[in-house]
C-alpha cells in the first residue's frame, strides 16, 4: 500500500497527510496550520505511548500478519526505515542516544523470544557503533569548508597534504606567521 493520501488512518488523517504534502490550502503562520501541526504532534507522541501497549498486548500472529509481506512491500519497508530514522533525528536533536533505546530494545526482544521458545534466560550483548565522515562534495567550492572541515577531509583521505596545506596557507596568508605546513 502506498503513501498515498487514499490509505486508511494511520497516525496521520488523510487531512494531515495533505497538509504535510502541499499545505492543503492552509495559510502559513495562521491559526489553523498552528492548530493542525499541534494535533500532529500529539498524535505523534501518542503513537509512541501506545506501542508499549501494542508491544505487550497485541497477539503475535496479528503482528505476524501486518508484516508478512515486508520482503516485497516496498512502502512498508520505507516506513520502517523512514519511522527508525524519524526517532534516531528526533533523539539527537535532544542530545539523546539512540544507541541506548535501541540496545535496550533489542535486548528486551530477544529476552522476550528465548522465554517463549525455551522458558531459558538470556544475556544479551548488543553493540552499535556509529561513525561519520566527512567526505567531500564536489557541489561545493573547496574554499567554503573550515579549517576543522579541511583538516577533516584530510585526514578521510578526501584530499590531499598538498591541496590542504594550500588553501590553509592561503587562508592565513594574513602575516600573522602562522605556519601550517
Amino acid at each position: 500500500m502506498d503513501s498515498s493520501s487514499e490509505r486508511e488512518r494511520g497516525v496521520l488523517s488523510t487531512k494531515d497527510r495533505n497538509y504535510l504534502r502541499d499545505g492543503a490550502g492552509i495559510a502559513p503562520k495562521s491559526s489553523a496550520e498552528r492548530v493542525t501541526r499541534s494535533r500532529i504532534r500529539k498524535r505523534l507522541y501518542s503513537a509512541y505511548l501506545d506501542f508499549k501497549l501494542l508491544n505487550n498486548e497485541l497477539e503475535e500472529r496479528d503482528r505476524k500478519t501486518v508484516f508478512e509481506d515486508l520482503p516485497d512491500d516496498r512502502d512498508l519497508h520505507r516506513g520502517i526505515t523512514a519511522a527508525l530514522e524519524f526517532t534516531y533525528l528526533a533523539l539527537k536533536e535532544q542530545n539523546l542516544d539512540f544507541k541506548d533505546y535501541l540496545e535496550e530494545a533489542i535486548a528486551n526482544a530477544e529476552e522476550k523470544l528465548a522465554r517463549k521458545e525455551s522458558e531459558n534466560r538470556v544475556e544479551v550483548d548488543v553493540e552499535l557503533n556509529v561513525e561519520t565522515r566527512l567526505v567531500l562534495d564536489e557541489a561545493r567550492d573547496i574554499s567554503e569548508y573550515s579549517d576543522e572541515e579541511i583538516g577533516e577531509l584530510l585526514m578521510n583521505g578526501e584530499i590531499d597534504g598538498k591541496l590542504a596545506a594550500h588553501l590553509l596557507q592561503e587562508r592565513h596568508s594574513d602575516g600573522e606567521g602562522r605556519d601550517i605546513a
